[in-house]
Order: C-alpha cells, then structure tokens, then sequence
C-alpha cells in the first residue's frame, strides 16, 4: 500500500475537476471518455522554433483504428503551455514523437501498431502537415515516443523490430540519417542490425529504446527491460548493435526518456518507478505507474531521484506514464499519458489513459535528492473489500475480452510467494510447476478442478513449468465460491469452465524451498 501523500505539483497550472471531485494535475490538452474505448497514447511535446510550445499523441484500443491507419492529434500552445488548442490531425501516424530539425518540424514513428516506419513535415508549426513518406516497405515496426539525438552530423533514433508470433522478443536496432539530406527519403537513412534480447535471468524482453550519446561518445541505444526495474545498455558498432549492459534503473519496467544536458552536464530522464511498497511493486512492476519521479545520472550507470514530480496513492487506475519532455531554459516542460478520474467516473484502468495532460518541472537543476521507499509495513498489509470487487470486476471485463480467455491481475510479490486474482471465461491449458506450490480460493462462478495423473501432449514452457492439452488419470473437483484448493509441486491440474461461464479465484503461489544437496562422500 502507498504511504505517500498525494503530490500532484501542477506548479501554478490549470486544474480540472471531475464527478469525484478530484484534480486532474496539470493542464489537461486532450481528453478521450473510457466509454469511447479509445485510449490516449503516444505524448510527445516539443518546441517550436517561434518558442510555441506542440504536442501530439495517438489513438489506441478497440474504439480506435490503430490496427490498421493510426490517427495522431496535434495541438498549439502560444503561451507556454496555459491553453491548447487543437491545430490537425494526420493519419498513419502511430507511436510517434515530434522533433525540430533546421526549423522543420517533424513527427516520425509506424503507421499503425506493428506497421511501417513513417515520416512527415509541417513547416507551419503543426497546423498543415506533408503527407506520409514511408521508410520501410516492410511492418512489424515498434517504438514509442523517444528522443531524436545529433551526433558528428548525423541524426539517430532507436527502433524495434518484432517478429511474428506472441508479444515479446523486440529486436532493438538504431537508425541514423545526415542532418543535411532530406528526411523523408528512405535512401537517406541507415539501419543498424536488429539485436534480440540474450537468453538468462535478467528480464524477458526489450523495448523503447532511447538514442543516447554516451560519456566516450559512443552510439548507445538503452531500453526499457520489461517488467524488470533496470535497463539495458546497447552500443552501436558499426553497424552493429552489442549489448554493453544492464544497469539498475528506477523506473526501467515502463517506458522513460533519457537526454543530456550540457549546463549540468548530466543526463536526465522521467520514469515509473514502482515504489516499495505498492502492490505489484515487485511481480509486475510495469503495471504501477502511478509515480512519476525526475531523475539524472553522470554516467547512464547511477541514478539518482531528483524529485516526485506527480503521484497518486492509488494505481489501479490511476497512471502518469509514457511522458515525453523537453528542456526550456531552466525548467523542463512534459506531457503526460495521464489515467485519471473524470465525469464519467474513473478510466478504464492505469493504463488505458483517457487524459493528455502538460506539466511544467520548475528550475530542475536546482533539485535535491529523495528517497523512492515507501513506509515499512509495521501491520498487516490490507486489500479493502472495495479494492477487491473492483479488481475482481476488472478481470471478469478484461477476461472477456482477452483472446485467451483469461486475465491475471498481480497483487503483490513478497519474497518466495506472490498473490493475484485471476478470472477465466474458457478453459485454459493444463500445467504442472516444479518449484511452486498454487492455492486457489474460488470467489465466484464454478469450475472443475482437474488434478493428479499426468500431463496429456506436454511440452516445457520455460524452466520448471510444463503445459499440456488436458489432464489424464486425474481426479476432478467442483469449485465454488468459498472453496479452497492447495496443489503441490508436480502436480498435473487444469480447470475446467463451463460453456458460457465464468470462474474468478484468489491464487497464492508459494515457491518451495531448495532442497539441500546430497553428500555422497560418505
């Protein structure tokens, strides 16, 4: 649970009210009802060259057509970031970021989710934009609004590339073009090779890389880890990219931005991180957003928290993330993917943001220092009755909708065990855990518990976990609300829903000590 006041620093900016009679922190520029089923994503935010301050984002989810021509608004602001208004709004036009290059302005990303790399012009300050110029003739493309950073001449960017087949698996690779030639032409622009994410313990994938000038200057190009609190470290090498490292980084489980400043001659960046604490904190820390901290580092490697620059106590619904930001003399201007209450009530969830929102970080060289700790639990850690119908509620939407069938919300991670609260709509696959031990208690609907026996065509998933097509020679019990169900390790289980019906259960998962090695020298 969040200790935490509620630090919502607009810093002398607009306030919004909404039915709960909450704040939405900052100057809200673009506002998107949960009902529409069209999420904000994508903010980037940049100075003109008349000083006009220009934001953008996108269009996500079921209600938009992100999945096949992506829509980008853009909006003007002639006094720094007061008021805004929308100026345009370009198709194919996804995940993408504004930057300024010899008074041009420019907005590159894909044209849709997983689609062609894109480029367009405004020599207008956003108002009329050039149609698109694509990059690649190929898709499968991935970014997010990231710098753009000019090295001996050339201007480079970071990318990812994904294969088919399930999310995850992100190739990172920078692109790179001379500042003299012309943009918008494919020939101009180089690709680096695509690197995969190496095999071992230290995450799963990565994504959203950041084109960064190292202290040796160095190309680097450095990621999010997903769902780890560290980031990776690529170096470019030719044309090649090497992993250099990974380095441990508040924040790194979600998207951030990372630029150097030549005044304090620190690199800079904006993050999520999870705080102590927070439930999911540690098993999904990509999942807590609702912390946005400023922080900055001599050397990429070590960094240090400046400031809590928004927070909220609650993150279910609750998020300020995948901010984009700039210098302005000595302040530092964002805009924000912000989930927050509105008239309608909340948004869909923390990250299914229904809010642009414009915020302004005052004199940020002259910042102290703060710890990211959360107070110490001195009782026992509570999920109110509400929390729980709500989560509850959530899972049983969002397993509706999910493909699967199936949607698992984390709780908390606490050392060898972790909880959550999951509901299904299908029958999934079978499993059987080496190292875990699953207690279920059945909160509402029915399922057959399928346990015992064997694993029918199993295959290994990853290490110590199998999945199979069913159970075989297992012994079957109804479960239903109130009832409780302990499987040990080893143990082959599936459960069974009915056609048309749901099962939602709380789940315990215990991870079983290490047996001591045996001694043979006897």
């Amino acid at each position: 649970m969040m200790r935490f006041s509620v630090c919502l620093l607009a810093l002398a900016l607009g306030l919004s009210g909404n039915a709960t009679g909450q704040k939405v922190p900052g100057v809200v520029i673009d506002h998107q009802p949960p009902a529409s089923r069209a999420y904000i994503g994508s903010p980037s935010i940049v100075i003109a060259p008349n000083g006009d301050y220009i934001a953008s984002h996108d269009l996500f989810g079921p209600g938009s057509t992100s999945t096949v021509s992506a829509v980008s608004k853009i909006f003007l602001s002639h006094d720094r970031g007061v008021s805004w208004t929308k100026v345009a709004e370009v198709n194919d036009q996804f995940w993408s970021n504004l930057f300024v290059l010899k008074n041009h302005i420019y907005l590159m990303g894909t044209s849709y989710e997983y689609g062609r790399i894109v480029i367009r012009g405004s020599d207008d300050n956003g108002k009329t934009w050039s149609d698109a110029h694509f990059l690649t003739e190929d898709t499968g493309y991935h970014t997010a609004p990231v710098p753009m950073v000019i090295h001996d001449g050339k201007i480079y960017r970071a990318f990812e590339f994904h294969p088919k087949g399930p999310w995850g698996s992100f190739q990172a690779f920078l692109m790179w073009a001379s500042i003299d030639s012309d943009l918008t032409k494919p020939a101009n622009w180089t690709m680096a090779e695509r690197l995969s994410f190496p095999v071992g313990d230290m995450g799963d994938t990565w994504l959203e890389g950041n084109a960064v000038v190292g202290r040796d200057g160095s190309m680097l190009d450095i990621l999010r880890v997903n769902n780890a609190s560290r980031a990776a470290v690529l170096k470019l090498a030719d044309h090649s990219m090497k992993l250099d490292r990974f380095v441990n980084f508040p924040g790194g489980a979600t998207k951030f931005s990372i630029r150097f400043d030549p005044a304090s001659k620190l690199y800079w960046t904006l993050s999520n991180p999870a705080l102590p604490g927070e439930a999911m904190a540690v098993s999904s820390p990509a999942s807590v957003r609702n912390t946005l901290v400023l922080m900055s580092s001599p050397d990429l490697t070590h960094w240090t928290p400046r400031e809590i620059v928004l927070h909220h106590p609650e993150s279910r619904v609750h998020g300020f993330q995948y901010v984009d930001w700039q210098f302005d003399g000595n302040d530092i201007i964002v805009a924000s993917r912000t989930a927050f209450d509105d008239e309608q009530g909340t948004a869909h969830n923390f990250h299914d943001a229904n809010y642009l929102t414009f915020h302004r970080v005052v004199s940020f060289r002259k910042k102290g220092t703060v710890k990211l700790m959360g107070e110490a639990f001195s009782s026992a850690e509570v999920f109110t009755d509400q929390q729980m119908q709500n989560w509850t509620k959530a899972t049983t939407t969002d397993a509706a909708k999910a493909e699967s069938g199936v949607y698992p919300q984390p709780l908390g991670g606490y050392g060898n065990h972790s909880m959550g609260i999951t509901t299904r709509v299908k029958t999934g696959e079978s499993e059987q855990h080496r190292d875990w031990v699953d207690i279920f208690y059945a909160v509402a609907g029915e399922a057959t518990l399928v346990s015992g026996g064997h694993l029918e065509n199993a295959r290994m998933t990853s290490p110590g976990e199998q999945k199979g097509s069913g159970v075989a020679g297992g012994v079957s019990r109804v479960l239903k609300a109130g009832a409780v169900a302990h499987i040990d390790p080893e143990i082959a289980h599936q459960l069974i829903v009915p056609e048309g019906g749901s099962f939602t259960y709380f789940v315990v998962k215990v991870k079983r000590p290490l047996l001591p090695a045996r001694n043979n020298d006897k």
